[in-house]
């Protein structure tokens, strides 16, 4: 009986080893280059409050094993403020963000991500120089059904706590809503 037992776990353990052995899943390279437009920018730096919009580009490196991807994205902005409430006026800024992203890709056409911009900093392109760092967090969702093309909503959020003058009391914060496309390749 011991016997039969010992050559059964052996068996067992054999076609455990060969079924996964026999599986040649490799990750990916994830290549992404993206372009998009702010469509709706809001910004407190309280009391005064803008808004703004523009357009964007940048891209996503990193790799992708079977759905799941993830890497570092780099996205660069430019838009102008325009005041809605307070004395701030009218200002063009340029932004660039870095940081890391994670996500999946739906076999039925869609794809979600989430990321995070651990360097996020803002520099105005008129007037006095002016720049204010921090971070921000991105979530995205991407449409896939077209060849080769991802069509893509995200809600990004900043929270700017460093200036030129040094440490933001009270700190600014931005939200703004971003349409655009992107071309997902994998090598």
């Amino acid at each position: 009986m011991d016997r039969l037992k010992t050559s059964t776990l052996i068996t067992v353990f054999l076609l455990t080893i060969t079924a996964f052995t026999s599986f040649s899943a490799k990750a990916s390279l994830l290549i992404e280059p993206h372009i998009g437009y702010n469509v709706t920018g809001n910004a407190d730096y309280s009391p005064d409050k803008t808004k703004y919009n523009g357009p964007q580009y940048g891209g996503r490196l990193g790799v992708q094993f079977v759905g799941l991807m993830t890497g570092l994205d780099y996205t660069h902005s430019t838009f102008t403020h325009k005041t809605t409430a307070g004395n701030i006026g009218e200002a063009d800024q340029k932004r660039d963000q870095i940081g890391v992203f994670a996500g999946y890709n739906f076999p039925i056409l869609l794809r979600f991500w989430g990321g995070y911009y651990f360097s996020d900093k803002i520099t105005q392109t008129s007037g006095a120089t002016y720049w204010a760092k921090g971070s921000g967090t991105e979530f995205g969702l991407g449409f896939t059904g077209l060849p080769f093309l991802s069509i893509n909503a995200q809600y990004r959020t900043s929270t700017y706590d460093k200036d030129v003058n040094g440490t933001l009391n009270p700190k600014w914060k931005t939200k703004e809503v971003v349409l655009g496309i992107s071309i997902p390749l994998t090598i």
